[in-house]
């Protein structure tokens, strides 16, 4: 048996953490034993898992955000390697992260893996801190041999512009088809139509701004509409504007939620506008239940859609776009229903968790 260690931040409630608790919590344990070291110690996502015997997770429980500079928190992390002593060893990490894996020099470990799960943050900034960030990284990949995952073809480029390694392998970030289902008859919240839903914690990429000032337009066709943004950190400044605009009854900040399939079936529309993505795992949660989806002119949203196939595609920053085409989709029942299936579709031939995790026991298998 193979023991992999996947290595992470945390595993908070975010995309990239889901898809390393996912792959490490579906593969073959008759072939793999998967364990997940985390710097922090949060990890609210450890409750979403049924079968928390089949991975061992351990955290180096670093409290300051400064802990780049403890050679401690180092050491800790290469003993804890050591001890396990992985065939693999696989980064879900990037930026100032990736020093730590410096310190697996020296432990023979074999296959050495690295998935990047954005094209934006670091990569994109050029601040003095960020290119050398983005340098430590590229040399650390190159001299340990590592095997870099892109999620997305926007991702592949930003590796071959930004850390120059060629030939990224593209395994798709997958969801439980099982689990994110679409129901027979929409729930709905009340007399509320339509019922839009967001999911993405508020980072500025996120674009929540624009989603917000598309809804009192929306208010004018739809008096009872209700928006439901699900996720952590809301800005204040955002509900200042519902009410200044009037819409603050029909706006709702869920937060945090263990049960966004839930809110999903609830909805009659889900809405991204993000400004970059690696690819995400939301959009695909969203599609993956039949929900037409209005999204941003990005090249991954339209990568994950074919071109708007099963999309509303609206110009970034386009405000009046984003309000007609709700309204636009809201008002034609038969459209949203042949988006959503055709959603359903592109998520079951090239993006279910089942394929994914085929993809990475193949690379867990071999030696680079």
């Amino acid at each position: 048996m193979k023991k992999v260690v996947s290595v992470i931040y945390s595993l908070s409630v975010a995309g990239a953490e889901n898809v390393c608790l996912n792959i490490s919590s579906n593969i073959n344990k008759e072939k793999f034993e998967a364990y997940i070291i985390t710097i922090f110690d949060e990890a609210p996502l450890l409750n979403q898992l049924q079968n928390q015997e089949n991975v061992k997770v351990i955290s180096l429980g670093v409290q300051s955000r400064y802990w780049i500079f403890s050679p401690k928190v180092f050491r800790k992390f290469r003993k804890i390697v050591k001890s396990i002593n992985p065939y693999t060893i696989h980064s879900h990490l990037w930026g100032v992260g990736t020093y730590m894996l410096l310190t697996i020099i020296g432990l023979g470990i074999k296959n050495r893996i690295a998935t990047i799960h954005t094209s934006g943050g670091h990569y994109k900034s050029s601040y003095w801190f960020s290119r050398i960030d983005r340098n430590v990284e590229k040399w650390t990949y190159k001299l340990l041999k590592f095997k870099l995952v892109c999620v997305s073809e926007e991702v592949r480029k930003m590796i071959l512009q930004k850390l120059k390694i060629l030939n990224p392998i593209k395994i798709n970030n997958g969801v439980d088809l099982n689990y994110f289902n679409p129901i027979g008859n929409k729930q709905g919240i009340g007399s509320h139509y339509p019922v839009i839903v967001h999911v993405g914690r508020f980072l500025k990429a996120k674009n929540h701004w624009d989603m917000v000032r598309s809804l009192p337009a929306l208010k004018e066709k739809y008096p009872n509409f209700k928006m439901c943004f699900i996720g952590a950190g809301v800005e204040e400044n955002l509900k200042e504007y519902c009410e200044e605009n009037q819409i603050l009854d029909n706006v709702r900040f869920l937060g945090v939620t263990n049960n966004v399939v839930k809110y999903l079936n609830q909805a009659d529309i889900g809405l991204f506008q993000s400004t970059y993505e690696g690819l995400a795992l939301a959009l695909l949660e969203m599609m993956s239940c039949e929900l037409p989806v209005v999204i941003s002119d990005i090249p991954v949203f339209k990568e994950i859609t074919e071109k708007g196939n099963c999309a509303k595609i609206t110009s970034l920053h386009r405000i009046e776009e984003i309000s007609e085409s709700i309204i636009e989709l809201a008002g034609d029942k038969k459209q949203m229903k042949e988006l959503g299936k055709e959603g359903r579709r592109i998520i079951a031939e090239y993006f279910s968790q089942e394929k994914m995790v085929s993809a990475y026991e193949e690379l867990y298998e071999k030696t680079f």
